[in-house]
């Protein structure tokens, strides 16, 4: 497979779930970008940087934007300005208005995946994803359940010679199914490209793959021509250090009807994935770079976190978002500044720096 990097090098990146907080990876990518790069003034590509693009859920989302060439600045205004009306029920904190929203959402989901397709449908268009590889030659691997077997799903590019599964599935397609998570988005149903007369149905792939990293290097490994193998991944915030346990007896209430559990599956799987990457590459005896481009750089202070729920779209978590992400970015910018750290540093710099503008509207 053709790579578009100088050295002799295939690229990953693999980009967490985490619903809102996907406003945080757009903006740490969005902050690299232009503190690296000597084109800050213009919409950057940071997709052809990139041989290989995985994405869980809102991660999902982004990587099929970065690999479709969609500028960056127009993927977080879909979380600024739309994350309201996407997000429009979010679950209260005060566990008897909680009731409430329980009981109101009963039979239904808290999300307007409406309005989220509407979005992903001005944003892609039609586009399949085999028309995203043919147009950009970059690799794409979004993990899913199909509902009705229970079974994992990635959907890929044609990437591999004869492996063409996907090929006519949309864009807005892939996206809905990856982010269907249950509690808040229904489960995604959609017409079977191949037999127009048959559905199918989607779950959220971050029940299973919320850091999909493992499926981005089982893919390089496969697909890349003998050449090293350097994985980007990124999560929606690092996860948190622990918690205080006041209560072992808990019901649904004290699970937020299942949110919450469904957020610390999610975080500990995110890490316990990151844990066996860097296992395995280090197994690979210099063969593969694992970076968890955020982990140890910025933490969410409780205060902080208190704004930084999945389905939060108000003024606080844009805020904590967008300043953490800065923060995140500024510090990396600054150890390279400053020579430090130089082995994972120097590839982050290395994939940052001179960025090639991104065409827009055939300009």
């Amino acid at each position: 497979m053709p790579s578009t990097q100088p050295r002799n090098v295939f690229r990953v990146l693999s980009i967490d779930g985490g619903g809102f907080r996907g406003l945080y990876t757009a903006t740490l990518l969005n902050t690299l970008a232009r503190r690296f790069s000597e084109n800050s003034d213009v919409p950057l590509d940071i997709g052809k940087k990139f041989d290989l693009i995985v994405g869980t859920s809102t991660g999902g989302i982004l990587a099929c934007a970065l690999a479709a060439g969609i500028p960056i600045n127009d993927i977080s205004n879909i979380y600024v300005k739309h994350g309201k009306d996407i997000f429009s029920n979010p679950q209260p904190e005060n566990k008897l208005k909680l009731l409430f929203w329980g009981c109101a959402n009963k039979r239904k989901n808290s999300c307007d995946a409406g309005k989220l397709n509407a979005i992903l449908k001005s944003t892609f268009s039609d586009t399949t994803i085999k028309q995203i590889y043919t147009n950009r030659n970059i690799a794409l691997c979004i993990p899913t359940i199909d509902a009705v077997t229970h079974h994992p799903w990635v959907f890929k590019t044609p990437h591999n010679k004869g492996k063409n599964r996907d090929d006519n599935y949309s864009l807005v397609d892939v996206c809905m199914a990856t982010s269907a998570a249950p509690i808040y988005f229904p489960i995604h149903e959609c017409a079977s490209p191949d037999n127009k007369a048959g559905k199918q149905f989607f779950v959220d792939g971050g029940l299973w793959a919320n850091n999909p990293v493992l499926i981005g290097m089982a893919e390089a490994l496969q697909i890349n021509q003998n050449k090293e193998i350097e994985i980007i991944s990124i999560g929606t915030l690092p996860a948190p250090v622990g918690s205080v346990i006041q209560k072992v007896r808990r019901g649904l209430l004290d699970w937020k009807f299942g949110a919450e559990a469904l957020l610390l599956g999610m975080d500990a799987q995110a890490s316990g994935y990151d844990y066996t990457a860097q296992f395995l590459a280090t197994s690979l005896s210099g063969k593969c770079t694992v970076i968890r481009i955020d982990k140890n750089k910025v933490c969410p202070s409780p205060d902080q976190a208190k704004c930084l729920a999945m389905d939060a779209a108000d003024d606080c978590n844009i805020s904590v978002l967008t300043k953490l992400a800065e923060s995140a970015a500024d510090r990396i910018h600054g150890e390279e500044m400053a020579k430090i750290n130089r082995g994972e540093i120097s590839i982050i710099a290395d994939i940052f720096q001179n960025l090639t503008p991104l065409k827009v509207d055939g300009k």
